[in-house]
């Protein structure tokens, strides 16, 4: 289906209308000054720059014995204006973002959940990217792994760190529409001092900084989901508000078109030593990816999804478009005078309803090359292949209500968690295919039949990147690997289905299927448990975009 932008006489009626309220609204509670001071310059308060950047403090960690890490979560709501606009966010202990774990290879974690949210509002935590060896029941995913954790009760998750894991991950609701509201952390394995080396040592930097970037939105989760449900908005996907950088960023108030509370704050600064600086990016947003560029200074990548490989970079300027979900870790080789964050418009059908897409954060004042993993000989051929399609509808028999399907499976939560549900008792919902636990290797092939992208992440494993293609055209059949291998490129198809990558694929576990595009997934499926596979992007999510595997 095409999409449009529907700019009807409602909407520009809307606009005026929206507008003559403001300025009453304006007129009554302000001063005449006040009234002309919002034909000028923006207003910049007298307080202190707000820091940016989450210090991490790898010295504390990476020395000492595995040990038990203890933490008490009491999860509530509270009012916040992270960017100058007031919303109604989720706080743990107070704070949002959450607070940040650091730990190290080996540790145990214990995190006891208190939900003192209002009746009927469940929640669970899910801590992604982690393996989740032996915990499969800890993964934190409602209907699959556990209930949600009812208001006025407690949960405790309480898991091992696998000795092979260290780096950059984070912990977020996974339960219905709250990680849109801010309910989501910072979660850094360090990876244990050994043979004399540290990684600050291995990479050369000096400071460790986290950064949790995203798309924000002024609206709650739910009433933006409402809107994108219609089906008078032909499945675009909402655009955002604002951008938030570990829970701060600054709206431009002189932009509101509808009654906001809305007060104009100073856009916050990085902090950055003049050596270099490990900065562990993650995409914490409900939909938008997002370009990152040092000016005046260099990058270089070492790690992606947290994982354990090293990735050989040359230094850049910018780094490649990341997307919900995924992580990036990268040494700065200069001190850099600003750091600009681009919101990728590619999913946008509406970008001049965007706010400012291009937002730049001062910087107040690199250098080994890491060589690359070596990972065995690769099959030609996995031992197992899983062939999925995945599409978002408008069904007429549904009232034309947004629908997300993975191979025509629209999934729907039991009300008991698959976990503890015999399989033959699992209904036409669960579209989670059983995977023998094995040393073997196992190929997932996902193809994307939507005209827009999707980030999908995988629960308690990584896989390899053997091809991400995106077709010229979308009239092009879909890649299915059941076929000859005569369907591979050749001299005279340069663009159709490219051979795989066996040699040095990149490991992830949250990857972006371009639109009409696909991709195909190498794991080893030795972790047993049932573990999701979903788009990452939260409003496709609600429409039950996903599968699972089964491994057993």
């Amino acid at each position: 289906m095409k999409r449009i932008c529907r700019r009807g006489p409602a909407f520009y009626l809307f606009l005026f209308l929206s507008a003559i309220v403001v300025f009453i609204f304006t007129y009554r509670n302000f001063s005449s000054t006040h009234l002309s001071s919002l034909f000028e310059a923006p207003f910049e308060d007298t307080k202190p720059v707000r820091a940016l950047a989450i210090e991490l403090h790898p010295k504390e960690h990476i020395r000492r014995l595995p040990t038990s890490l203890t933490h008490h979560w009491n999860i509530t709501e509270g009012v916040r204006a992270p960017d100058g606009v007031n919303k109604t966010v989720y706080l743990i202990n107070g704070e949002f973002p959450g607070p940040t774990i650091e730990a190290r290879t080996g540790d145990q974690l214990i995190v006891v959940v208190s939900n003192q949210l209002k009746k009927g509002e469940g929640v669970a935590i899910h801590w992604h990217g982690l393996h989740m060896k032996g915990a499969n029941h800890m993964d934190g995913v409602v209907g699959v792994t556990q209930k949600d954790i009812p208001a006025g009760e407690e949960f405790t998750y309480k898991f091992e760190i696998s000795k092979t894991q260290a780096g950059t991950f984070w912990y977020h609701s996974h339960s219905e529409l709250q990680r849109a509201d801010g309910l989501y952390g910072g979660l850094v394995i360090h990876r244990r001092f050994e043979q004399g080396f540290s990684e600050s040592d291995n990479f050369d930097y000096e400071d460790d900084r986290l950064l949790l970037v995203g798309d924000w939105y002024h609206r709650s989760a739910a009433d933006v989901q409402a809107s994108y449900l219609q089906s008078r908005n032909s499945e675009n996907e909402p655009v955002p508000d604002s951008l938030l950088i570990n829970g701060l960023g600054s709206f431009n108030c002189s932009t509101v078109v509808h009654l906001v509370e809305c007060k104009d704050v100073r856009r916050p600064s990085m902090k950055m030593s003049p050596g270099s600086t490990r900065l562990r990016v993650v995409n914490v947003g409900a939909m938008s990816g997002f370009n990152l560029t040092l000016e005046s200074g260099n990058m270089r990548v070492i790690k992606i999804d947290g994982g354990n490989d090293v990735v050989p970079s040359a230094s850049v300027e910018s780094v490649g478009i990341l997307y919900p979900g995924e992580r990036v870790d990268i040494i700065s080789d200069g001190p850099g005078n600003s750091l600009t964050i681009a919101l990728d418009l590619e999913n946008f059908h509406c970008p001049e309803q965007v706010f400012t897409a291009i937002q730049t954060f001062a910087i107040e004042q690199p250098k080994k090359q890491a060589g690359h993993r070596a990972i065995g000989p690769m099959p030609e051929s996995a031992g197992q292949t899983i062939l999925v399609y995945t599409h978002i509808e408008m069904p007429a028999h549904d009232d034309q209500v947004t629908i997300g399907y993975m191979n025509q499976t629209n999934w729907i939560p039991q009300v008991e968690p698959l976990l503890y549900v015999p399989r033959e008792q699992w209904d036409n919902h669960q579209f989670m295919p059983t995977v023998k636990a094995t040393e073997d290797w196992v190929d997932i092939v996902v193809n994307n039949f939507d005209d827009q992208g999707h980030p999908f992440h995988l629960h308690g494993h990584d896989f390899y990147v053997l091809t991400r293609h995106e077709f010229p055209r979308a009239d092009i059949k879909p890649y299915n690997p059941f076929d000859p291998p005569s369907q591979f490129s050749s001299l005279s198809e340069p663009l159709l289905y490219p051979r795989p990558n066996l040699e040095n694929p990149p490991l992830k576990d949250t990857i972006y299927i371009p639109k009409h595009g696909y991709v195909i997934l190498r794991i080893r499926a030795d972790n047993i448990g049932v573990w999701f596979f979903h788009c990452h992007i939260v409003w496709p999510m609600v429409t039950r975009l996903a599968m699972g595997l089964d491994v057993r």
